[in-house]
């Protein structure tokens, strides 16, 4: 029977893929809390006991052998089947995951958060529950800073080791002042009023740019927010007019009735929300957490504002 090289352990093989995938042994020394000396003697061990190099050490940033193209395949495969071991170990000893954390835009950890720690909270020992720039949540989770995502963005659909769970389809509208008189024609709409930009360091924000480039239509950057609240406060004091999305309507209910709310008269377009995980890990949270967050959007927020607008639910198919 050929035995296993003494150096050859999950714990090596989980520095060498986060070296990998993070680049260098600085960010995964800061990734995995331990020093860079250490994550270096780990991979240094781990070639001698397979008795090859790794990495390329001629490169900058390091890149990787033959061999360790081969092994990085593999060893993802092997950690992701460990940790789905022990978290069916864990859920059959009715014992809690250790940590999780779940990141979101602050529209969706606003509505979800407390719905998740009421039906998952005594799944989990500890939750880190995270708001803030998408694009910046993405690279987190693709660093293993964040274990789940729940995102309206597509850009980690092809990204290999991820499963996708849909929540939703929303539909981005036009929003005016109540007041607005002028067509829902956005050309005539940018004559009148200043366009309200949402950020491009935002998914949301980019989809919206990405959008309007599509409809040819080039709107001077007077004013730009990243928070759903400036930009739907800012449209209601009639400051200027702009694009956002049905579900941040909702979110924002008191607002509403401030808005003259319309669809887009060409170049519709949506957004799919989705909770985003790695495949094999977590068991089946990812896809009940995007159970759970279609109950709660699609019954709880959106309903409101579907009774008021009843048109947007036609957008929604």
């Amino acid at each position: 029977m050929l035995r296993l090289p003494a150096e050859f352990d999950l714990h090596a093989l989980e520095v060498f893929v986060v070296t990998v995938e993070l680049g260098g042994m600085t960010a995964s020394a800061t990734q995995l809390r331990i020093t860079q000396s250490a994550v270096s003697q780990t991979i240094t061990r781990l070639e001698a006991g397979l008795g090859t190099p790794l990495f390329d050490r001629s490169l900058r940033p390091l890149g990787l052998t033959p061999a360790g193209r081969a092994l990085y395949e593999r060893a993802r495969k092997l950690l992701t089947t460990a940790r789905t071991v022990i978290d069916e170990v864990r859920e059959g000893a009715h014992l809690p995951v250790d940590q999780i954390t779940l990141a979101m835009s602050e529209t969706f950890a606003t509505l979800l958060t407390a719905p998740v720690l009421s039906r998952f909270g005594m799944r989990v020992g500890r939750w880190r529950i995270r708001s803030g720039i998408s694009l910046v949540q993405q690279q987190d989770f693709l660093a293993r800073r964040v274990d789940m995502l729940v995102t309206g963005s597509n850009t980690l659909e092809k990204h290999p080791g991820t499963e996708h769970h849909d929540v939703m389809d929303d539909p981005f509208v036009l929003i005016f002042p109540r007041d607005y008189t002028g067509t829902a024609d956005p050309s005539e709409a940018a004559e009148r009023l200043p366009f309200i930009r949402y950020s491009l360091d935002h998914g949301m924000g980019q989809r919206i740019e990405s959008q309007l480039t599509r409809m040819k239509l080039r709107l001077p950057n007077v004013i730009e927010v990243d928070i759903i609240h400036q930009q739907l406060t800012s449209v209601a004091l009639g400051i200027g007019w702009s694009i956002t999305s049905a579900l941040c309507l909702a979110a924002m209910p008191t607002l509403v009735d401030q808005l003259r709310i319309e669809p887009l008269p060409r170049g519709r377009f949506s957004r799919r929300v989705q909770v985003v995980g790695r495949s094999g890990e977590l068991g089946n949270l990812a896809l009940q957490t995007a159970q759970m967050a279609r109950d709660v959007l699609m019954v709880d927020t959106m309903t409101p504002l579907l009774q008021q607008l009843p048109w947007i639910e036609d957008l929604m198919k």
